[in-house]
């Protein structure tokens, strides 16, 4: 999807059927996405992996904010992904082509506040890297995601060449000027968490901080590229791609699964690469392998591709993890018309050995006979009217702006432009509507997120938006 001037899925004959289970209104638009009216809206099917009898907790019980966007930055070519870079203060977009280009945010703790204070943006006009040889743009093709390592020092990307197939490699990056520290007396107030948009190292009588200023641009080692993984596929759709560090400090990718016949079989083989999460560890690398396999990937040891860590995704084109608790939310795009939000909590192995489904069942469709038991069912389904537009993930918003929002997974329709909310505990939605926020037909790509939790939305158009209260 990433890389699409349409985004448009490949319909393909349907393999299930089944019955809604729970309908519930959410204002997404449901019409094809050719249709210049939005102003109808879809169902969406909210499922839960615990029963609605059982007690969601304490805590609010519905959303109450809305929410608009404001532009921080404009004039990218095509943007595709986006990604914070730890520590930094920076965002770094990748564009379809293969190029990528770095937004500052000017920003400092403000201690009698308890909050980072921002002091606007600037977009660094060199392209930190080029990769445009290397990137094939046919059909969904083209970079397809971007992530960074927890120390800010290496910047993975993920992109199609001209073999068809998804590549993922490696570059080290290196600043120009080292982040500085300032000594300052010791505070309480001073925030020490690992969440906090400020380091914290007590000492004796001192606490040394972070400068929290923008940097010099920084430089991408080019002679430092090493190749993950390259993965052979078919078609020109469905490659997802999407890239992720987890809490536990590995890399997650994203592989969509191949729309040509029997080809679509590989989800549920997990000695295949497609229709996959996979997670490896870029840290484990030696002279002779790229990466390591983590000890606890469901097959490291054998009967299935080691780095496969979830099967069944159909098209996995944007997934994140919560920054509080390490759940996983995967926006899984569908075939044709349904769309998924799949919530894969910490306490059940954030996706370690889960089963989606795909081919077998599609949203809320009944599992046919003979099908796994343990799929796990989407916590949200809607039907994008018909458009093959995608669903596309987002994050739980965990930053400081909003206080309302603390807690909502934030989400968006490409058809429709409609940027939404969805709120849930303990596997029980509690509410989903739409923010406020369209920002047009056919061009929302990817959602991102800063140091300090605050999101932002990428266009295809070439805008970078922050969604604000």
């Amino acid at each position: 999807m990433g890389s699409t001037t349409s985004h448009r899925r490949r319909r393909t004959p349907a393999v299930r059927t089944g019955v809604a289970l729970l309908t519930i209104a959410v204002g997404i638009v449901a019409v094809a996405c050719s249709a210049p009216d939005r102003s109808t809206g879809a169902a969406a099917t909210a499922t839960s992996s615990t029963s609605t009898s059982i007690d969601p907790g304490s805590g609010p019980t519905s959303i109450t904010t809305s929410l608009r966007t404001t532009e921080v930055a404009q004039g990218f070519d095509r943007p595709t992904a986006m990604a914070n870079r730890p520590m930094r203060n920076q965002l770094w977009i990748a564009e379809r082509a293969g190029r990528i280009r770095v937004v500052a945010l000017a920003a400092d703790w403000n201690l009698e506040a308890g909050r980072s204070v921002r002091g606007g943006y600037h977009t660094y006009p060199e392209t930190v890297l080029d990769i445009s040889g290397d990137v094939s743009q046919t059909g969904e093709r083209g970079v397809l995601g971007i992530a960074f390592s927890t120390d800010g020092t290496t910047v993975f990307l993920s992109w199609v060449n001209g073999r068809g197939e998804i590549v993922v490699a490696s570059w080290a990056v290196t600043d120009s000027v080292a982040p500085t520290t300032t000594t300052v007396a010791p505070t309480p107030a001073l925030p020490s968490t690992a969440d906090s948009s400020t380091t914290t190292r007590p000492g004796p009588t001192t606490t040394t901080t972070i400068d929290r200023a923008p940097l010099p641009v920084p430089t991408v080692q080019g002679r430092s590229r090493r190749i993950l993984l390259s993965i052979p596929r078919e078609g020109d759709t469905n490659y997802g791609g999407h890239l992720a560090l987890g809490r536990d400090g590995f890399l997650y990718i994203g592989v969509g699964d191949a729309t040509q016949g029997a080809a679509v079989r590989n989800a549920q083989d997990p000695q295949s690469l497609l229709g996959k999460i996979l997670r490896i560890d870029p840290g484990g690398a030696t002279m002779a392998e790229a990466y390591a396999i983590p000890a606890s990937n469901p097959w490291a040891k054998g009967n299935g591709a080691p780095p496969v860590f979830t099967i069944g995704v159909h098209d996995p084109l944007r997934f994140s993890f919560d920054r509080l608790n390490g759940d996983l939310w995967v926006g899984d795009a569908g075939e044709g018309a349904t769309q998924e939000v799949v919530l894969l909590p910490t306490s059940s192995g954030a996706g370690r050995g889960a089963n989606l489904g795909w081919p077998l069942v599609e949203g809320t469709n009944a599992p046919p006979a003979g099908a796994p038991a343990d799929i796990v069912a989407p916590i949200l389904s809607f039907d994008s009217g018909g458009g093959n537009c995608p669903v596309i993930g987002g994050y739980v918003y965990r930053g400081q702006a909003i206080s309302a929002l603390r807690g909502v997974y934030v989400y968006g329709d490409r058809c429709s432009g409609a940027v939404s909310g969805l709120l849930q505990r303990r596997g029980k939605v509690l509410d989903t509507k739409p923010l406020g926020p369209r920002v047009g037909t056919d061009v929302l790509t990817a959602f991102g997120q800063d140091d300090q939790g605050e999101l932002y939305v990428l266009l295809t158009s070439g805008n970078l938006l922050r969604l604000v209260a």
